[in-house]
């Protein structure tokens, strides 16, 4: 017997046990053999299947979470990252034609952000949510009133708040992946071992048979006594013609 090697995926492996475990469970129907050789067969197929069903329930939780749980985290924290800096340009820009007599450089618009939409945009993804909070607080404090002022700090604060909990969601998200992946790959380990245990325990079953214990293992890809192809009917020769 030879396994998949072990940077094989886990998919390779249950094809490769899918086999054994059916070859198994074929043989354990056969009146050829002893009713103590079937029952043992059928012992060998529960165990083997038990083994399978572990793998494919943790490779599957992998997969949920590499294709849909992982992936709507990290899409919701880049929508809220291109929200804040939509509502930071806009906000500046409100502020820079109220109070800032349209110059982006005045005091008071330098009061707000001191580094303009950039001080919060070009920072590092973690610390815009904190930096945008800090914006409304200076904001809130402004001493200039408009119309837009209290909305503008409400905003700023929702999408702060909103922000850090889209990262906090997708450093979730890696977690879960990272930990769902680490099961996966120990139930794929485990898987291993049963299969070296059932090759193992059919050998001292059936001693000096070495061709029939090998017959219940793929090699390579292809069951022992070969492959065979489905049977197609050839097409005919020519077009049926309609009768005279």
């Amino acid at each position: 017997m030879k396994l998949p090697s072990e940077s094989s995926s886990s998919w390779a492996h249950l094809g490769f046990a899918a086999y054994t475990r059916a070859s198994v469970k074929a043989w354990s129907g056969f009146s050829i053999l002893t009713a103590e050789d079937r029952a043992f067969l059928a012992e060998l197929e529960v165990s083997l299947k038990g083994a399978m069903e572990s793998l494919l329930k943790e490779a599957r939780e992998t997969e949920n979470m590499m294709y849909f749980g992982r992936p709507e985290a990290m899409a919701s924290q880049n929508a809220w990252m291109v929200l804040i800096k939509r509502v930071v340009t806009e906000i500046l820009n409100t502020v820079i034609a109220r109070v800032g007599n349209g110059s982006k450089d005045h005091p008071k618009v330098r009061e707000f952000l001191p580094s303009l939409a950039t001080g919060i945009t070009k920072s590092r993804l973690y610390e815009r949510p904190k930096l945008v909070e800090q914006a409304a607080g200076r904001l809130e404090k402004l001493e200039s009133t408009f119309d837009e002022k209290a909305p503008a700090v409400a905003r700023l604060r929702e999408t702060a708040a909103g922000a850090h909990t889209a990262i906090d969601a997708a450093d979730d998200a890696w977690t879960a992946w990272s930990t769902e992946r680490s099961e996966e790959v120990v139930a794929k380990g485990r898987l291993r071992l049963e299969l070296e245990r059932v090759h193992h325990s059919l050998g001292a079953r059936f001693p000096g048979q070495r061709d029939f214990v090998e017959s219940f293992f793929l090699r390579g890809s292809k069951p022992s006594e070969g492959e065979s192809e489905p049977e197609t009917p050839a097409p005919p020769a020519t077009e049926p013609q309609p009768p005279a």
